[in-house]
């Protein structure tokens, strides 16, 4: 940390700020662009993170045993509206904030994945009408260090 003293972080956005600024890497030095990059992180942060959450559970886990759907129906309402801001940002774009990726993806696309694939909610939120998250999501999973992430632990 600061000084080469530890620093103790909890919270993933506050956990890429700092590694970002330690590593320069997957921050813009342009301060337009990286506030518009602090922009995006905190809309995952405050939206696609606790949205996506809420609805895989309500989804897959114990909020199928609710009568009530009003809670499940809201939260995949709300996630296909994310789904559609982010489809809308990344038209014409590689990554959120263009041809650079940053801690804006690295924050997003873990819970688009996840949605997809640990929450099983790909159909349910009509995954098929978001081709450029589709798109981006592809290439995200694809790059090295998000597959050797994804192998950590080893599940052979």
């Amino acid at each position: 940390g600061p000084g080469g003293q530890p620093l103790p972080l909890f919270e993933s956005g506050a956990i890429l700020l700092y590694l970002a600024e330690k590593t320069g890497q997957f921050m813009p030095q342009d301060a337009a662009q990286r506030y518009q990059t602090i922009q995006w992180l905190m809309w995952q942060m405050g939206g696609v993170g606790p949205m996506f959450g809420q609805l895989g559970f309500f989804h897959k886990f114990a909020g199928k045993d609710y009568e009530d759907k009003r809670p499940r129906d809201r939260y995949v309402a709300e996630s296909k509206r994310l789904l559609g801001v982010l489809d809308q940002r990344l038209a014409n774009r590689a990554w959120i904030m263009g041809d650079a990726y940053t801690i804006a993806d690295i924050a997003t696309f873990p819970w688009v994945r996840n949605l997809i694939g640990f929450y099983e909610a790909g159909d349910l939120v009509g995954m098929q009408d978001f081709p450029n998250v589709t798109r981006a999501l592809a290439a995200f999973v694809a790059r090295p260090a998000v597959v050797r992430g994804l192998g950590i632990p080893d599940r052979s």
